[in-house]
């Protein structure tokens, strides 16, 4: 009788390096209460990356934004228009202006 063993085994290895080598879609796991629950994994922020420019670049461009707001009244008219314009509550819409330095 001819066994197949071979066969067999190769459809279990290959079962076993599937399993191993394509990313789970989803995780279960068991609450306090025995509840499962289905997550999609570690979930990233744009910050976790290694290449994000971080703290220094950000007070940069703040810096080099506030400079342009104070030396060109086309761009200080353009940004007042888009952030303060929506602003229905007339007090609210002062205050916005104002942190245009009006």
């Amino acid at each position: 009788m001819k066994s197949n063993f071979g066969v067999a085994a190769a459809a279990g290895l290959a079962v076993c390096l599937t399993m191993m080598t394509a990313p789970p879609s989803a995780r279960a796991q068991m609450d306090r209460g025995g509840v499962e629950v289905i997550t999609n994994g570690p979930q990233g922020n744009p910050g976790d990356r290694t290449d994000a420019p971080g703290a220094a670049h950000n007070l940069r461009d703040s810096e080099r934004y506030d400079a342009t707001v104070r030396s060109s009244a086309e761009f200080r008219a353009t940004r007042e228009r888009e952030e303060c314009g929506p602003i229905d509550d007339e007090r609210m819409h002062a205050e916005c202006l104002a942190t245009f330095g009006k």
